[in-house]
C-alpha cells in the first residue's frame, strides 16, 4: 500500500500513530553541498579537495581511511587488490567478503541502490573532510542537467597543474586526474588541437526525467520506481534513477580509454568508471553520486511523491552495510537510518527549506504493506507455451534503430507463437505479468552508445516514439556488475502494462524496436587522428514469459493516495 506525507499527518492527527510519529532526532545540519563549477571557482574549496584526495591516496592500501580502502568498498578488482599486495602486505589481511565490493548488485533488490550509494557518499565524505581540513568542505555535485555544464570539468580533467605537459614533478600532478577515462570527452591535454575537450555530455546521457515524473519511490517491479523495488533478485534489475542517468555517466565517462595493442597501433579499452570494480578510483566517482543523492532529494520534496509498495520493517531493520568513520571504527546501521537526508545532516544549495523531503512512515505502523511478492512462471499445461523464446541472432547498429517482430515467421517459432496467442488471451494482468527477455544482451566493454527499448505496432516510425510514451520499457543496460564474470546479461522487461496500453491480446503485429542513442555530442573537429570506436547491441535471441504473482498486491485504499 501506497503511504504519502500527507498520510502520516492524517493518523498522527486521528491519534493512530501517537508517539510513534515522534520527530526524528536530526544530525546537525553539515556543510552544503555545492554545484561543481561554483565550487571550483572557490580557490579555496578546489585546494581542499585536491588536498583531501591526495592525502587518502597516500595512505597505505589497507588503511580503512585511504582512498584505495574506501573506492575497494564499492568495488575492487583482483588485478588491482593483487597489485597492492606487493607494497602493503596487510591488504591480505582485509576482510573482502565483508567490507569491500558492496555496492548492491550481485543479487540484492534494486531499491538498495539509492540509499545504499547515499551511505557510502556520507561516510566517505566524513573522511574526505577530514582530510581536506576545512570544516565547510562537503563533497560537490556535477550539475550535468544544464546545458552549460556538460563538458567534463577542467578541475578534473587537467594533468599538469601548470599547463606544462613537460613538467612531471609530483607537485605539479593533479590528483583529481584519472588517466582510466574516456579520451574524447574528458582530455584536456592532447598535442594536435587545443578545441577541449573534444566533447560534451549529450541531452539524452543526462536525462532524469523520468525518475523525476514518477510518482513512487517503491515500484510494483524492481524497474518501475523511480528507486527501484523488492520484487526479485535479478542483478540485472534497476531502478529509474539507475537506468538513467547513473549509468550514461559512468559509461560515458569510462568508455573509451586510448591505449596501443601489441603491434603500437591505436586501440581503446575500458575505462575506470565504465566498470563497477573500478569505478569509486576516479574522484568524479563521488561528485557523480552526490549528484545523484541530490536528484533523490529533489524527488523528495516535489508534490504527489509518495513510497510505493512500501517493504515490511524487517526490510528496514536489516544491516547488511559496513562502512567506517573518521576514526576507522566500522559503521554498521539499518537500511532506514539512510532514507532521512536531513536526519544524516546531508545538505545541497538548491534544497528548499520550505518543503521538507518525503520521510518514512514510522515503521512499527507498517503492516499495511508487507514484502514484495516475486514472479513465477506459471505451471504449463500441455496445450501452452507459457514462455516463447527464439534463439535469432540479433545484431542492432548504433547508427539507426532496429526494428524486430515478436511472431517472426519460420519453422521453428510459428507453431510456438501460435500455441502462445492461448496463453495471451488468457493473461490477467491485474495478477500476472508478462516479461520480455534480451538473451545475452552484450554492446560491448566500450563506445559512446546506448539503445533504448520500445514496444510498438508493426509500421510505427521510429522517429515518432519517445521517453514519455507508454511503449517505452527502457534503456539497455550499459554499466553492468554481471560483466564480472561476463560482459552479455540477459535484460528483462516488463511489458504488461504496454499491452495493456495497445489493447493487445497476441504478439501478432507487434514490434521491438532499439533505439540508439549517443552518449555524447559529435567532436568538434572532423579530422580526427583516432575513429571514435563503434559498437554494435548483439544478443542471442528474445524471449516472451507469463508469470504470476506469488501474492497480489494488499488492496489499496483511495483515501491513502489523495495528495
Amino acid at each position: 500500500m501506497d503511504f504519502t506525507r500527507r498520510d502520516a499527518s492524517r493518523l498522527l492527527a486521528l491519534g493512530v500513530l501517537g508517539a510513534s510519529l515522534a520527530t526524528p532526532a536530526f544530525a546537525a545540519a553539515g556543510p552544503v553541498r555545492l554545484p561543481l563549477n561554483e565550487f571550483v571557482a572557490e580557490p579555496r574549496l578546489l585546494k581542499a579537495l585536491r588536498k583531501g584526495v591526495a592525502a587518502m591516496k597516500r595512505r597505505k592500501p589497507s588503511d580503512p581511511l585511504s582512498w584505495f580502502y574506501q573506492a575497494s568498498i564499492h568495488g575492487v578488482s583482483d588485478n588491482l587488490w593483487s597489485a597492492q599486495v606487493h607494497d602493503d602486505p596487510d591488504v591480505q589481511k582485509v576482510d573482502r567478503a565483508k567490507y569491500w565490493n558492496q555496492c548492491p548488485h550481485k543479487g540484492e533488490n534494486s531499491a538498495n541502490f539509492l540509499p545504499w550509494h547515499r551511505a557510502y557518499m556520507h561516510h566517505f565524505e566524513q573522511i574526505l573532510r577530514m582530510h581536506a581540513e576545512e570544516d565547510d568542505f562537503a563533497i560537490p555535485y556535477w550539475d550535468y542537467s544544464q546545458p552549460d555544464q556538460r563538458e567534463f570539468p577542467r578541475a578534473l580533467g587537467v594533468q599538469h597543474l601548470d599547463g606544462n605537459t613537460a613538467n612531471n614533478d609530483p607537485a605539479n600532478i593533479n590528483p583529481l586526474f584519472h588517466a582510466e577515462r574516456d579520451h574524447f570527452l574528458c582530455g584536456y591535454e592532447h598535442p594536435f588541437t587545443d578545441q577541449l575537450p573534444l566533447t560534451e555530455l549529450s541531452a539524452r546521457a543526462v536525462d532524469a526525467s523520468r525518475p523525476m515524473n514518477c510518482p513512487v519511490f517503491f515500484g510494483d517491479t524492481e524497474t518501475d520506481g523511480a528507486g527501484g523495488g523488492i520484487a526479485d533478485n535479478d542483478p540485472g534489475t534497476r531502478g529509474l534513477f539507475e537506468q538513467s542517468p547513473h549509468d550514461q555517466l559512468h559509461r560515458a565517462i569510462g568508455g573509451n580509454v586510448q591505449g596501443t595493442d601489441g603491434q603500437g597501433n591505436p586501440s581503446f579499452a575500458i575505462g575506470g568508471m565504465a566498470a563497477p570494480p573500478t569505478a569509486a578510483f576516479d574522484p568524479i566517482f563521488p561528485i557523480h553520486h552526490a549528484n545523484m543523492d541530490r536528484l533523490w532529494a529533489r524527488w523528495s520534496r516535489l508534490p504527489g511523491k509518495r513510497w510505493g509498495k512500501l517493504p515490511a520493517a524487517a526490510w528496514f531493520d536489516e544491516r547488511p552495510w559496513f562502512f567506517f568513520d573518521t576514526k576507522a571504527q566500522e559503521v554498521n546501521r539499518p537500511r532506514r537510518d539512510y532514507f532521512d537526508q536531513q536526519a544524516l545532516g546531508v545538505r545541497f544549495k538548491d534544497d528548499d527549506p520550505n518543503t521538507p523531503p518525503l520521510r518514512l512512515p514510522p515503521l512499527a505502523a507498517a503492516p499495511m504493506a508487507g514484502m514484495m511478492a516475486g514472479a513465477r512462471v506459471l505451471t504449463t499445461r500441455a496445450s501452452e507455451v507459457q514462455s516463447l523464446r527464439t534463439t535469432t541472432p540479433i545484431s542492432a547498429p548504433t547508427t539507426q534503430p532496429t526494428v524486430l517482430s515478436l511472431s517472426p515467421k519460420g519453422p521453428a517459432f510459428a507453431p510456438a507463437d501460435r500455441r502462445f496467442d492461448l496463453v495471451m488471451k488468457a493473461f490477467k494482468p491485474k495478477t500476472e505479468r508478462m516479461t520480455l527477455t534480451l538473451l545475452d544482451a552484450e554492446i560491448g566493454l566500450t563506445g559512446s552508445s546506448g539503445f533504448d527499448v520500445y514496444l510498438a505496432r508493426r509500421g510505427t516510425a521510429a522517429e515518432s516514439l519517445r521517453r514519455d510514451s507508454p511503449l517505452y520499457l527502457g534503456p539497455i543496460s550499459i554499466f553492468n556488475h554481471a560483466m564480472d564474470d561476463s560482459p552479455s546479461i540477459d535484460q528483462s522487461f516488463d511489458i504488461t502494462g504496454d499491452l495493456v496500453a495497445l489493447h493487445q491480446s497476441t504478439l501478432e503485429g507487434l514490434e521491438l524496436v532499439l533505439a540508439p542513442y549517443a552518449l555524447a555530442t559529435a567532436p568538434k573537429i572532423s579530422n580526427l587522428p583516432l575513429p571514435v570506436p563503434v559498437r554494435r547491441l548483439d544478443a542471442s535471441g528474445f524471449s516472451v514469459t507469463r508469470s504470476e504473482l506469488d501474492a497480489p498486491p494488499p488492496p489499496m485504499d483511495q483515501h491513502m493516495h489523495q495528495h
